[in-house]
């Protein structure tokens, strides 16, 4: 296992980090415990959940897995999260996934869920972070770290707001939206936070549909989860890429592949995203130059649903803005746009995003009946 040092905080963690949102049972959790501490037992250290992760069961999971952990004597770290927006509410909810994980501090705990630019400065507004550093304060958590869908700058301006609380953040990042994501990733690293990527196998994209990126894969690499593995851990910014884990064997599959991986240089980080972006001109890159829409219309969120939509059909699509995006209704999405064409304008890979627009709306429009 590779391991390395966490932001400034000292800590020593692994490279790898288990995501729990995906457990392939929510009811079995004892069987679901024990694939985390196969995991432990193999050597990674970082763990992450969520309040809501796997039909609500996710924390109780880590709780059950803590228990044995713990005997073992080694190393863990555990982070959760919250999106409540006033202090009583995430104090309320911090003190739940502490008694669910059954622990008296969470390692790692985030500020949840900032998708919008406004999002953080209503949140302080409130008293959000006044909420965390107090949680700190009394030992009930030891870090702070933030959770974004941000784009680009946005990140950057959003972490300049956090009053030099943030020691982490964890943001999407993977091999398909890197020209989007990475600015973020890089600008956390260079403020001095560990940055945690999720969705670093591309919310199974990569792995789902391997013989659509070849470009991704060289010769003798034993898999596309090895390939996309070594891409995030490449990447300088990055100091710990999530996989959503399943069962034992994505377990197994996931730290094999670490364990023997041979690190790319940056040269050929940027030589292996530019053959992505070239081998695939029906995928929007995620470059960003359509994102200064006069109407305020999401273009690149909507085009990053389209990728989903390329591969496994509408459904995935609306699903990507509902759940990872948090704005289920396309239709109002789209209402501002006025057909304007400079996004098409702006599109280095010249795709037809207006026509993309109508294909989302129609099978928004489908899903409602």
């Amino acid at each position: 296992m590779l391991y390395t040092t966490f932001g400034q905080t000292g800590e020593t963690v692994s490279r790898l980090g288990f995501g729990g949102m995906r457990f392939e049972s929510s009811t079995d959790l004892d069987t679901m415990a024990e694939v985390v501490v196969h995991a432990h037992e193999r050597g990674i250290t970082y763990f992450d959940t969520a309040p809501v992760y796997c039909d609500d069961k996710s924390e109780e999971i880590f709780g059950i897995a803590l228990k044995q952990m713990r005997k073992s004597g080694k190393p863990h770290y555990i982070t959760s999260k919250t999106m409540m927006a006033k202090p009583d509410d995430v104090r309320a909810q911090c003190e739940r996934s502490l008694e669910r994980l059954g622990v008296d501090a969470i390692d790692f705990y985030h500020v949840w869920c900032l998708v919008q630019p406004e999002d953080l400065p209503a949140r302080k507004a409130e008293g959000v972070l006044d909420a965390f550093r107090k949680l700190k304060e009394e030992g009930l958590i030891r870090h702070i770290s933030v959770s974004t869908h941000l784009e680009h700058d946005k990140v950057a301006a959003m972490l300049d707001q956090g009053e030099g609380l943030f020691e982490g953040m964890l943001i999407g990042l993977n091999a398909l939206n890197h020209f989007l994501r990475y600015p973020g990733a890089r600008a956390a690293h260079e403020r001095g936070l560990g940055v945690v990527t999720m969705n670093s196998l591309g919310g199974g994209l990569l792995t789902r549909h391997a013989d659509r990126f070849p470009a991704l894969r060289r010769p003798g690499d034993p898999s596309m989860v090895y390939a996309a593995l070594r891409f995030n851990l490449s990447l300088p910014a990055v100091t710990v890429a999530l996989v959503g884990f399943r069962n034992r064997q994505d377990v197994d599959e996931a730290v094999d592949a670490v364990e023997r991986v041979s690190l790319l240089s940056e040269a050929e980080v940027e030589a292996t995203q530019l053959a992505l972006r070239d081998a695939y001109r029906d995928f929007c890159t995620q470059c960003g130059y359509c994102a200064d829409c006069p109407a305020d219309v999401p273009v690149v969120r909507l085009m990053e649903a389209y990728n989903r939509r390329l591969l496994d059909g509408p459904q995935a699509a609306l699903d990507q803005m509902r759940w990872h995006w948090w704005t289920p209704d396309v239709e109002k999405l789209l209402e501002p746009c006025v057909r304007c064409g400079r996004c098409e304008e702006e599109c280095t890979q010249q795709l037809p995003i207006l026509k993309r627009f109508d294909d989302l709306l129609a099978d928004y429009q489908a899903a409602q009946k």
